[in-house]
């Protein structure tokens, strides 16, 4: 396991964002000055991967960006070597390696919004999905500091020259999801007509009979449905899902 972290220290700033996420550390090896017995031991300690997005995003909303420095000190404190951290931080688009302003907009450009007329994100961070489909084309402005501030742009015409400068509100179910409760629809056949709060609503809608027809083909039968289905995975392997 690669634990070696270079020289490189975060700003106070930066240890204060990690800190007040993970409490202050409790020995030399977490954030202290560290000795060759402590290098020596740093094997056994117990590793929290789990930490490491809360982490890099503590200090990604509060300075703008993650240094060399931050990144190491995230490192020590969750004894995760640093290349599978710096996988983690320059994966989303979201998080930013380099020095940047503390205002971002990240401008969504994938399918949904390039369906609605985005072409590219202008002077914006171009974002690959930022979970406001039903609102394309949407745009997220973060804005690092204590507290960080986050502001959703959505529903705007392609044509706007200026789409990304007045927030809108939540948008109700019916616009939100135009063709909730149309008849031709599977997955949101139920979407804007049964109350989410409510089983026997859900019950009476024809929710659960999946379920029932699964008990009533077994194990062995709900696999060959979906094996004949020729259902795949969609998280890129396409892996045959009746396989798995």
């Amino acid at each position: 396991m690669d634990l070696h972290f270079g020289d490189a220290e975060p700003t106070a700033e930066e240890r204060a964002a990690v800190d007040a996420l993970l409490g202050p550390p409790v020995t030399a090896w977490e954030g202290g000055d560290r000795t060759e017995a402590d290098l020596r031991s740093a094997a056994r300690a117990e590793q929290a991967r789990d930490q490491l997005l809360p982490a890099l995003h503590a200090v990604n909303d509060r300075v703008g960006w993650i240094s060399e420095g931050a990144l190491a000190y995230i490192c020590r404190r969750l004894t995760i070597p640093p290349a599978e951290a710096y996988g983690v931080a320059s994966f989303y688009s979201l998080f930013s390696m380099e020095p940047r302003p503390a205002r971002v907009l990240h401008v969504c450009t994938d399918l949904a919004c390039l369906a609605k007329g985005v072409r590219d994100a202008g002077e914006g961070v171009a974002s690959p999905c930022l979970g406001l489909c039903e609102r394309a084309p949407a745009a997220l402005a973060l804005e690092a500091g204590l507290p960080p501030k986050a502001t959703v742009y959505g529903g705007s015409p392609a044509a706007d020259a200026t789409p990304y400068t007045v927030e809108r509100p939540e948008p109700p179910v019916a616009d939100a999801v135009p063709q909730a409760g149309g008849q031709g629809l599977v997955l949101l056949r139920r979407v804007g007509v049964v109350d989410p709060a409510s089983l026997d609503d859900y019950r009476a809608n024809g929710g659960y009979q999946a379920l029932r027809r699964a008990f009533e083909l077994g194990p062995a039968g709900v696999i060959r449905e979906v094996t004949e289905a020729g259902l795949v995975g969609r998280g890129g392997a396409a892996f045959p899902t009746g396989r798995k």
